[in-house]
């Protein structure tokens, strides 16, 4: 929110430097779109500013001032949470398909967006503004093939994985050693719980889950289906281990390819699924969940 207001306020000064300087907002790299003065509602304004943005702005030479460029860009993120969704995907077309035959600028655009929206230091998170780059920069035949592979990733695990995406059927490995796939967790909801039997925050996470009463009674109950997950081939110790310290009713599996369709940047990581596997929520931490658990065991208790 406060680089969100400090925007606002830099356009606005920026606007008002122009009057006074007697410079031609053309001549700037981008020049930052004001709406009128009747605007007064605060999403109609940010619509106006996401959807005019760019029209001003050479690419060509804004790629030569990368600071500057990521820095509007930044700016131009900043504002999106505030403007409806239909203008912030729409602003998105325009601007990579005005770009679409430039590689280096869909490259530079893609990015831009990858730090800004989806790093491990990312500002402003979300796989839904920044799928549309990660297309483009990976259909773009004219990148790298070595560019446009990280891209076409990143493009998989958003769209089998993000909330809204049913998962694919993914190969899975029982702790029994049987093979089978992601078809055969079934129950009224799933929680995919991706850990590292030799993470610390992952047994701590475990730990909290297995000792809460209404979670357990909600696994008992078949209400809930807790899926332990190992991202990696069934082998070894930790994947030994990994069966062992599997709470009492609990389903655990070994997913090898488990990075090839979930964001799995750090673990734990908990993806709660519908009972049709499409993904409602996604958390680093279990307490949302464990909250969640408990209203939805005390609805039920209070049904009866």
């Amino acid at each position: 929110m406060k680089r969100f207001i400090y925007v606002l306020i830099t356009i606005a000064a920026a606007l008002s430097a122009f009057s006074i300087r007697g410079v031609e907002p053309a001549t700037e790299l981008v020049v930052y779109p004001m709406p009128p003065d009747s605007m007064v509602n605060l999403r109609d304004r940010c619509d106006f500013i996401i959807n005019r943005f760019w029209d001003r702005c050479n690419f060509e030479q804004a790629v030569l001032h990368p600071q500057e460029f990521n820095k509007a860009f930044g700016d131009w993120i900043a504002i999106m949470p505030h403007a409806s969704a239909d203008t912030v995907y729409a602003a998105i077309d325009k601007v990579l398909e005005r770009n679409a035959k430039k590689k280096d600028i869909i490259l530079t655009l893609a990015t831009m967006a990858e730090n800004w929206l989806y790093s491990d230091t990312a500002q402003y998170r979300s796989t839904d503004i920044y799928l549309p780059f990660a297309r483009a920069a990976a259909s773009n035949k004219k990148i790298s093939k070595a560019e446009r592979a990280r891209f076409e990733a990143q493009a998989k695990v958003m769209e089998s994985s993000s909330v809204g995406a049913t998962i694919p059927v993914i190969p899975i490995v029982h702790a029994d050693g049987s093979k089978g796939t992601t078809a055969d967790l079934q129950g009224g909801s799933i929680l995919l719980f991706f850990n590292d039997p030799d993470c610390s925050d992952c047994s701590l996470a475990r730990a909290r889950l297995s000792c809460d009463y209404a979670t357990s009674e909600l696994v008992k109950k078949g209400t809930l289906t807790i899926v332990s997950v190992y991202p990696g081939d069934p082998e070894g110790e930790s994947w030994e281990k990994s069966v062992k310290e599997s709470p009492e009713g609990w389903i655990t599996v070994a997913m090898p390819k488990a990075y090839d369709y979930f964001e799995l940047s750090s673990t734990p990581m908990f993806y709660f699924l519908s009972k049709a596997h499409k993904v409602l929520r996604i958390e680093r931490e279990p307490d949302g969940f464990i909250d969640a658990f408990r209203m939805a065991n005390n609805l039920e208790n209070q049904k009866k």
